[in-house]
């Protein structure tokens, strides 16, 4: 029995996703310092590695009709084997969601307000997550469409503002970049934007119809890859090989807007496009947290663990690195690596596990 009773639409699931790739718009400032002027062949290259994954989390979730990733494992693995990867799902969602947490506090305190608590950032911003999540999957998704408009408008406007100041040049000489920085670029591009949306294992179960799960989940992945590309030509358009240099590109290339002294410091708008679209990435990540943990305590209802988890993320948020730079470092190298099976194996073979022995077994009568 799943503990969330509320369904959402084929639509529902495609603004969700795609507002959930959007919130990796902080990947592109710090991949840029590896990836430079070919970030954004980084993005399509990254996109085309993943596709085939997120393909299959959509077949899998399709094969297993309203069922979650914990009651997945439960049939396909058994039930002691199948706690343990469920685990390792959990472990997952709580890392990610504390990077991500500690990602907005280090936005705010690094360009907007430098002088206010560490920690006061992180339980804020926590607790509203807590209670966006407490209204249930299908609130989240009937405002997705919301996030994504901003997540849309903001990086086509200043695009378009900025156009008068790019030098498509900047973007030349093409495959420039060392074999081992290019792999490790890939490599984060995949696991981060894309290969994160693993984590609708938890969501899919939650469909009213699965007809179009695949179509709804590829057209929201694309449709998100295409916002963090526009970003990533802006910016290599405008600051060219300078933009690794900055502590955030998007910032920096957005201060130069300057239209007849009145439309000036729009940075401030890539601020608040952030900010929301973390928040509704980090809802979808602590949606999935609580529910799997709820799923495997066997409990009716996701509420009762919504605060203790709250509480523990953001003390984790808060230990997990001792820097803004630590933060960059770890994650650019070491910090994607844990997630790596359960993005590009577990799946997959889950999947193919199921086809083998014949899962989901139809009872006689053709119910499940």
């Amino acid at each position: 029995m799943s503990v969330e009773k509320g369904k959402i639409c084929d639509l529902e699931l495609f603004f969700l996703m795609t507002a959930f790739v959007q919130g990796s718009l902080l990947l592109i400032d710090f991949t840029v310092s590896l990836t430079e002027h070919q970030t954004w062949m980084v993005i399509l290259a990254g996109l085309a590695v993943s596709l085939p994954f997120v393909l299959s989390y959509a077949a899998l979730s399709k094969r297993f009709p309203g069922m979650n990733v914990v009651q997945i494992n439960d049939i396909v693995y058994g039930r002691f084997l199948g706690k343990i990867i469920s685990l390792y799902y959990i472990l997952f969602y709580l890392m990610t969601l504390s990077f991500n947490t500690l990602d907005v506090s280090e936005l705010y305190l690094t360009f907007l307000m430098p002088d206010a608590p560490f920690v006061f950032f992180m339980a804020v911003f926590a607790a509203a997550v807590a209670y966006a999540v407490s209204k249930g999957i299908e609130v989240l998704a009937r405002i997705s469409h919301l996030f994504v408009i901003v997540g849309a408008v903001v990086p086509i406007s200043t695009f378009i503002l900025l156009i008068d100041q790019m030098d498509f040049s900047d973007f030349l000489p093409l495959f420039e970049l060392p074999a081992i920085k290019l792999f490790q670029g890939i490599h984060i591009m995949a696991a981060i934007p894309f290969g994160e949306t693993v984590t609708f294992l938890m969501i899919l179960g939650s469909l009213n119809k699965n007809r179009h799960t695949v179509r709804s989940a590829l057209a929201g992945l694309l449709t998100g890859a295409i916002c963090l590309l526009i970003v990533a030509v802006r910016n290599t358009a405008v600051l060219g090989r300078t933009q690794s240099v900055w502590t955030s590109p998007s910032f920096q290339s957005t201060r130069l807007i300057d239209i007849g002294n009145v439309l000036t410091r729009m940075d401030f708008l890539v601020g608040i496009a952030q900010t929301v679209l973390i928040f509704i990435k980090c809802c979808v990540f602590f949606y999935a947290l609580v529910t799997a943990v709820s799923q495997l305590l066997g409990l009716k209802t996701y509420l009762p663990v919504i605060l203790p988890l709250a509480g523990i993320l953001v003390i984790l948020a808060a230990t997990v690195f001792q820097s803004p730079v630590d933060h960059a470092e770890i994650t650019q190298s070491t910090g994607i690596i844990y997630s790596v099976p359960l993005m590009f194996v577990i799946p997959p073979l889950t999947l193919l596990v199921a086809k083998i022995r014949g899962l989901p077994q139809r009872k006689r009568g053709g119910g499940k």
